[in-house]
């Protein structure tokens, strides 16, 4: 990978500790008092009303057996990302929904990566003091400019309007990247595998990233307010 993508470490990421609690994930730094995660945070601020009605039609054991494979699949397509990133081998695949996230992963190497012209770290732990933490898939340069990327799988291609979460949760870590190492990202990319064979990318920058920043500092208030209620 080093002959293809310059690693330059610009920075020292500290390491969270991340602790399980009844209440979701949360992450400390060091002393600090521990946060919420991001996804902790996205998942108990957003409208579940399209899911819940999805899973009513389905039926719930369905639905469930649908959302763990999701997950089996996006974890094999990360851990191929990863291990590209790392320079190191990839393991056999373990069973068959394990070979289609390796695939997967791959095809987002494959026809994304070339854009990617600097890795400055992979699996980044982030922490915006006082209000939340997490680890981003990727932080770098794309296209010519300091960017935050995310990989997503999808059983479906997505449109813009559909993937809100996906932009705040890359407006969250630029945010804390922003804070803690005095940096200005303002370019967030989406890499899609979808499981039809195609690959999506979907940007923001600008106005509307800046739009998309605010929005979620506005969901992580409207979480700690409620958090601080119960």
């Amino acid at each position: 990978m080093a002959n293809l993508i310059p690693v330059k470490n610009l920075y020292t990421y500290e390491r969270l500790e991340r602790i399980e609690t009844p209440r979701g994930r949360t992450y400390r730094r060091g002393d600090d008092t521990p946060v919420y995660s991001v996804t902790n945070i996205l998942d108990k601020t957003k409208d579940k009303t399209s899911l819940e009605a999805w899973a009513a039609r389905v039926g719930a054991a369905e639905a469930e057996r649908i959302k763990n494979e999701a997950a089996h699949v996006g974890t094999a397509m990360h851990f191929v990302i990863e291990r590209f990133l790392e320079g190191t081998a990839l393991p056999p695949a373990e069973d068959w929904l394990q070979m289609r996230g390796y695939e997967m992963g791959h095809r987002l190497i494959n026809e994304h990566f070339s854009s990617l012209d600097e890795v400055w770290g992979s699996e980044v732990p982030l922490y915006y003091p006082g209000k939340y933490a997490g680890t981003t898939d990727l932080v770098g340069v794309f296209r010519g400019r300091p960017a935050i990327v995310d990989f997503k799988q999808s059983l479906k291609p997505k449109r813009y309007e559909w993937i809100t979460d996906y932009f705040h949760q890359l407006s969250a870590y630029a945010l804390a990247h922003d804070i803690v190492y005095g940096t200005e990202i303002n370019f967030g990319v989406v890499l899609i595998a979808v499981q039809d064979g195609t690959t999506q990318e979907f940007t923001t920058t600008g106005r509307d990233f800046e739009r998309q920043k605010k929005e979620w500092l506005e969901r992580v208030e409207k979480f700690l307010a409620k958090s601080s209620e119960t």
